[in-house]
């Protein structure tokens, strides 16, 4: 690998690794760039600057550093300690799943149908990125966020209190709503564990290194979401919602579950035309 860094422009460096990188990742000069920026201490949309200039040596020997731990398969997000989501920027580390940009369709409808003024709660917050991002665009909205890992909850509140600021979120630490104090919320939303743990193997490695408890649901995948529609009546307000994200196989045993606990539902589709939004409405 060494020689084929040595005496380059940075430029030539993202398309030599870019090359490496690519029999692992889907996105092998994304990930290239966002490794450059970061050494660099730079913004990626800023790179096109650096492009021409020689790299340090320094700055080359950091890169390699990184780049090894991506053609292990770790992801970039944990090398390089953020993900955005929502167009804003979430610390995430090995205690918390990392966000997908699919996920923002999830936001957008909590933002979308949150009434004005609504109490609304994120179940299983991890880094907290849905309430985050939720509260950052409806800042009239009560906010509340729960997960059962005080590791990830610390997670959560650093990023909330370096977006948000002090105070904006309500944490509680919780297995579902186990420790959810007796009151009503106009919206529930949960990204929760929906991964058949029969396919955990066959999932692609850089998902090997996120914690398994927020990936994998006994059940084939519904065991979290069956509890989740269970309970979700006492503490949904009339008219409230529960919106949950799903695993595309899971649509129709959602919906009959769904219409057994007396909740009219629609699934809304991801930009890839998979079911991945339940909403619920009681």
């Amino acid at each position: 690998m060494s020689d084929a860094f040595d005496n380059n422009l940075i430029i030539q460096v993202i398309a030599n690794a870019s090359k490496y990188l690519e029999p692992i990742s889907a996105t092998p000069v994304l990930d290239a760039e966002i490794l450059m920026a970061h050494v660099l201490g730079i913004d990626r949309q800023k790179l096109v600057l650096y492009h021409n200039s020689i790299i340090d040596k320094r700055i080359l020997t950091r890169f390699k550093r990184l780049l090894s731990r991506r053609l292990k398969n770790e992801p970039v997000a944990y090398i390089v300690g953020y993900k955005e989501f929502y167009s804003l920027p979430f610390k995430v580390n090995k205690h918390v799943l990392i966000p997908r940009p699919e996920t923002e369709l999830l936001v957008d409808c909590a933002i979308y149908y949150a009434k004005q003024h609504a109490t609304l709660i994120d179940i299983g917050t991890g880094s907290g990125a849905i309430a985050i991002a939720i509260k950052y665009n409806r800042p009239d909205c009560s906010v509340w966020a729960s997960d059962i890992s005080s590791n990830a909850l610390k997670v959560a509140k650093q990023n909330a209190n370096t977006i948000l600021g002090k105070n904006k979120i309500k944490f509680l630490q919780s297995n579902l709503f186990d420790s959810i104090p007796p009151m009503t919320f106009d919206v529930i939303v949960s990204n929760p564990p929906y991964i058949n743990p029969d396919i955990y193997y066959q999932l692609q490695k850089d998902v090997h290194y996120e914690p398994k408890e927020a990936l994998l649901a006994p059940d084939n995948g519904f065991s979290i979401i069956k509890s989740l529609i269970e309970k979700a009546h006492d503490y949904l307000s009339d008219n409230g919602l529960l919106i949950i994200e799903i695993g595309e196989d899971l649509s129709s045993r959602i919906e009959h579950f769904a219409s057994l606990h007396n909740f009219s539902i629609s699934i809304l589709k991801d930009y890839a035309g998979l079911p991945r939004i339940a909403s619920l409405k009681k």
